[in-house]
């Protein structure tokens, strides 16, 4: 979801120089984007396109200018794994707020409290999107 909001944004504002990749730390192949999902990007004015859920390699990490994490257990493996990473890895709302905590799985969450949180990554995206711009 926080992909395809980022996407957005750079695409309104014309960017053609920054590229989003999503990738997980745990994928699971038969992984299906939930309908409510789909529903909340249709009703932001993303139109979901196919996403096949992807591991992250090193190659990811080595050619990008920034890699975000939701969650600090994804912080900690990462940095565990590739240290020489760990100046351009953040925690996604320690990026946006200067809050260090994990961001909300929405995945589980149904009605109100998925809608909170969903609200919540679309906010912290638009956030993180200025953020780059300004560097």
């Amino acid at each position: 979801m926080a992909q395809e909001f980022l996407k957005k944004l750079i695409n309104d504002d014309g960017r053609k120089d920054i590229e989003v990749i999503s990738r997980g730390t745990y994928v699971l192949s038969n992984f299906s984007v939930p309908q409510k999902i789909k529903d909340f990007l249709k009703e932001n004015n993303i139109e979901y396109s196919y996403h096949t859920p992807m591991q992250y390699a090193k190659e990811d990490l080595d050619s990008s200018n920034f890699i975000f994490v939701m969650t600090k257990d994804q912080l900690k493996l990462i940095n565990d794994k590739y240290a020489q990473f760990s100046d351009k890895t953040y925690l996604f709302m320690d990026f946006c707020f200067g809050e260090n905590k994990s961001m909300e799985d929405p995945i589980d969450k149904k009605g109100p409290s998925f809608n909170k949180i969903a609200a919540k990554i679309k906010e912290s995206v638009s956030v993180l999107y200025n953020r780059i711009k300004a560097i």
